[in-house]
Order: C-alpha cells, then sequence, then structure tokens
C-alpha cells in the first residue's frame, strides 16, 4: 500500500475492469443453471450444490465480514450452495451485472434498486446488508464545514452522479459547489486543509488519522437520504427458485453473527486476499460498524440484521419522486420483497456484543 493511501471506497482502477467483470459474469455465469452441479460438501461427501454468484460493492474489507464468515467457514456450502465471490469496484454497474444472469446477488443503495427497475432491469432487492447507508463526506476536524449548507462555494471531492449528491443540492440549494473525481488516496485529504471528500466512516478517517490528520464526518444519512444497502438478486432467480435465495440469505444473517461474535480469523482471510489492508484498519471498521450500529440498526426503532421495512422504502420512494431521480411512481412490489427477513426464514436477528 502507498503512503497515506487508502483501500476503501475510492481506489480507481483502468475501466478494463469492468470489461473484466463483465467477461468473468457472462463465462462464469452462463454456464450456471438453475440445476444443482455436484461439488464436495463441507462434511466431505458429495452433495449437489447450487452455484450462485455474489457481487460484492467494493474490493474485500471489514464490511464484508459477514458474506465472508458465510463462505470460509462453509456456512452456505452447509446449506446447499457453492457461492462464488467476485469483488466490486468503482463503475462495477452490479446492477447490469445482476441483471446478467439469474444466477447471480450484488450488493447495491436501495436508491440504485428503484433507478434499476425503471429503466427496466430484472432485479430486486431480497434483503438488507446495512440497515444504513454509511456513507458520509469527510473534513478536517478544524473545519468551518460543519453542515451540508457550509458546503456551498466549495470543492467536494466525490464519485461524480451520485445520487445523494443531486438531493443534497436541491434540499441545501447548492448551487456553487464545485465537484472533482474523488481520488484514491487520503493524500490530498492530508496535504490540503481545505480538501473535502466522500468518505465511509469506517475507513477513511482511520488512514488520516494514521497520516496526523484527524477527521470528522458529516453522516449523509442525517441529511435525511438513508437508504438501506442491500442484496439484490435477478428476479428469475426469486421466481423459479426462492429455496436458493432463502438459503442464501439464511448463510448471510448467520456469517454476519458469526463475524460480529469472532471477527478475527474473517480478518485473517481479507488480509490473505486483499495485502493492501491492514490488520489494526480492518480492526477500526469493525469497532466502527458495530458503534454505528449498521449492520443491526437501531433496537429502538425495530430495526434488525436484514430486515426491509415497507415504510422506509415508502419514504426512499417519495424522497426520490419529489426530488425527480425517478421519473414516475413505482410499484414497491416490483423493488423489493420481505419473503426473505430473518423473521421469515427462521433466523434469530440479534447479534453478539462487540467482540473488539
Amino acid at each position: 500500500m502507498k503512503p497515506n493511501s487508502s483501500p476503501g471506497r475510492f481506489f480507481f482502477r483502468p475501466v478494463t475492469q469492468l470489461c473484466l467483470l463483465l467477461a468473468l459474469i457472462v463465462a462464469g455465469c452462463s454456464k450456471q443453471t438453475s440445476d444443482p452441479s455436484t461439488a464436495a460438501a463441507a462434511d466431505g461427501t458429495n452433495k449437489p450444490l447450487h452455484k450462485v454468484t455474489f457481487i460484492h460493492d467494493w474490493y474485500p474489507e471489514a464490511e464484508h465480514g459477514g458474506y465472508f464468515a458465510a463462505k470460509v467457514k462453509g456456512i452456505w456450502r452447509e446449506l446447499g450452495l457453492d457461492v462464488k465471490v467476485v469483488a466490486g469496484g468503482p463503475n462495477s454497474e452490479i446492477e447490469k451485472m445482476v441483471a446478467l444472469d439469474e444466477n447471480t446477488l450484488g450488493i447495491v443503495r436501495g436508491d440504485a434498486v428503484f433507478i434499476a427497475v425503471e429503466r427496466g432491469l430484472p432485479v430486486i432487492a431480497v434483503n438488507s446488508y446495512f440497515q444504513h447507508d454509511p456513507q458520509g463526506i469527510m473534513v478536517r476536524e478544524d473545519s468551518p464545514v460543519r453542515t451540508f449548507t457550509d458546503l456551498e462555494d466549495r470543492d467536494l471531492a466525490m464519485q461524480i452522479g451520485n445520487t445523494w449528491f443531486a438531493y443534497l443540492q436541491k434540499k441545501y440549494g447548492l448551487k456553487k459547489t464545485r465537484t472533482r473525481s474523488v481520488t484514491g488516496s487520503v493524500a490530498n485529504f492530508v496535504a490540503d486543509p481545505n480538501w473535502i471528500t466522500q468518505a465511509y466512516p469506517t475507513c477513511e478517517p482511520y488512514y488520516a488519522a494514521k497520516a496526523g490528520v484527524k477527521a470528522r464526518m458529516i453522516q449523509i444519512s442525517d441529511s435525511g437520504f438513508d437508504p438501506y444497502r442491500v442484496i439484490i438478486a435477478n428476479k428469475k432467480l426469486v421466481e423459479k427458485n426462492p429455496e436458493i435465495v432463502k438459503a442464501f440469505s439464511i448463510g448471510a444473517y448467520k456469517g454476519w453473527i458469526e463475524y460480529c461474535r469472532e471477527p478475527l480469523p474473517v480478518h485473517d482471510h481479507i488480509l490473505s486476499i486483499s495485502p493492501t489492508m491492514e490488520s489494526e484498519g480492518l480492526k477500526f471498521s469493525y469497532r466502527k460498524m458495530r458503534e454505528l450500529r449498521l449492520i443491526e440498526g437501531d433496537p429502538a426503532k425495530g430495526e434488525t440484521l436484514g430486515d426491509v421495512k415497507p415504510q422506509r422504502w415508502e419514504e426512499l420512494h417519495q424522497l426520490l419522486l419529489e426530488n425527480k431521480l425517478i421519473k414516475a411512481p413505482i410499484d414497491r412490489a416490483l423493488v423489493y420483497t420481505g419473503a426473505f427477513a430473518p423473521s421469515k426464514v427462521g433466523v434469530d436477528p440479534k447479534l453478539p456484543p462487540p467482540a473488539l
């Protein structure tokens, strides 16, 4: 890892990454059908395992800890699934990847599902990944930027075209806020006291502090824009093989419970496949996820691991309409299903206390 670099959400690779990802998905998944294939099961016997592909929304990191736990600890395999995990990245167009093959699932933000459905892509959200969107804006601790209104007439490094920025522009009247492409490290943030960038509270502040600069986060969710992070599936998979989606969901929930109970073995696996990550950085991410209750949400509001509530989806739907981020009303039944929530698949969603 280069000095001051962050392996978080903003390490850009060439455009050829998308072409490679497309090739991998098409080549790997086109051979898969809804019929099971045979592979060695966890107990050493040969059992029919359904092959599915699961596309993450970024490179391997602690924020995917529950899914890595489900994979490496054999939880999905014991449920009859052979899950191929594919790393995502910037501009991966995960919705399109999931739409390409009926045996594919992926991680996206809730607003992206509405937009994908409006565009005619055959995808649907099957459960939540994070109860609250962790996306935020990072400034220096002593920065005069304290509110979203303070972003006016300033430069903001971000992934161009983000839905949340269009929402902030309208709500806070940001007519003179200038955007620039986010970089692949915290180097600019460390060098320039006025540098403002989108970031995750679970990642970039750690690397800024390591470089000697204290950071402060302004969470996008505090603005009222707070979609679920969700897992989407190809609609054909949900319609033709709901038992596969059920098994996948059960494994995902159990993986998160296992990761929250014992994160260090999962961190060792992430370090083995992602050499730019750091042990202390992974621990920082774990602690922040637990502190912010990203995985399980607020129990006082009835939020739990994996759950999706109709009211939250309705509120997001109205927000997207009011801000002209979707053109017309969309039937919510086309966007998400609650059929695979923990209560529907027999999983107790309670997480163990933080282990770090």
